[in-house]
């Protein structure tokens, strides 16, 4: 299947989250976005394989975050009592993901003047909640995340308000595009994209993330 659920999901952040097959370590990709109750997450890596089967078990505590950490083993593993689906691929090979996705992730490579395969990709989902982690090599998460929500809001009415969660800085992005809003958070040199039913569940996906 192709990644369209999960990021587009994520993105639109429709109240959907997404589903989408999965990649290994860094390399081609072919996971699939959906809409809410039927996500399935990506994660950075070669191709789009299963990473791992779904586990009931939840992360005991926030993951560490150092250079060159896979994005999958960042992503929550549970969240609201259900496990999640990770996935993973590289930005050099989006064969897999739907064209609207595409797009966005073409645009946050030109307006970081990079190339597509120094992007890696990984994401987690489930029925209440999507996580998309960016990583480009070179950028810093801060670049990264503002040239997501540059690609995402494009055309769009867009709010951006500053809030604290789970201690935790996030951006909240409201655009006349999407029903609901989508967050945006860094650590280290990774941007997470937050797609969530509500501001809850966004706040226990930040503290399970570094």
């Amino acid at each position: 299947m192709r990644i369209l659920g999960l990021i587009a999901i994520a993105f639109a952040i429709s109240g959907c989250i997404g589903s989408a097959p999965s990649a290994q370590a860094p390399g081609s990709a072919t996971p699939e976005i959906l809409t809410p109750s039927t996500a399935a997450p990506a994660s950075d890596g070669a191709q789009a394989s299963p990473v791992s089967e779904p586990t009931a078990a939840a992360s005991a505590a926030a993951p560490s975050l150092s250079a060159g950490t896979p994005l999958v083993d960042l992503l929550p593993a549970e969240l609201g009592g259900t496990a999640t689906t990770k996935f993973s691929f590289v930005g050099s090979d989006l064969s897999a993901i739907d064209p609207s996705a595409v797009m966005i992730f073409d645009g946050v490579v030109q307006q970081l003047g990079a190339k597509s395969a120094d992007m890696t990709i990984g994401t987690a989902t489930n029925e209440k909640a999507t996580i998309v982690a960016v990583r480009v090599a070179g950028k810093s998460a801060q670049q990264v995340g503002e040239a997501m929500m540059s690609a995402r809001t494009l055309n769009a009415t867009t709010t951006k308000d500053e809030l604290d969660l789970a201690g935790k800085h996030v951006v909240k992005v409201t655009t006349t595009i999407a029903p609901l809003p989508f967050y945006i958070y860094g650590a280290g040199d990774v941007s997470f994209t937050i797609a969530g039913a509500d501001e809850s569940i966004v706040a226990e996906v930040l503290s399970k993330l570094p």
